[in-house]
């Protein structure tokens, strides 16, 4: 799995599902691959990516996300924490 590029075709919601799909079997069957493989270090770096990534989204000719796509994800994440 590339994820990068694996994550950059992810338009619609059942895309992005796959995509954590297999994400969650990578770190099953890869967790030396993961630089943060604990809950904390994974939501710390995936904050500090979420401060830093205007400049990712510029260069590959991506528009920024909207208000509404990072409010969803700041919702998946809550649900995720009790969801079952």
């Amino acid at each position: 799995m590339n994820f990068w590029q694996d994550a950059w075709n992810v338009h619609n919601r059942n895309e992005l599902s796959s995509f954590l799909a297999a994400a969650s079997r990578d770190f099953a069957e890869n967790p030396e691959a993961w630089e943060n493989s604990d809950i904390a270090s994974f939501l710390e770096a995936m904050g500090a990516w979420v401060q830093d990534c205007d400049g990712v989204f510029v260069r590959n000719g991506e528009p920024l996300p909207s208000a509404d796509a990072w409010a969803t994800v700041a919702k998946a994440v809550a649900a995720a924490r009790v969801y079952e």
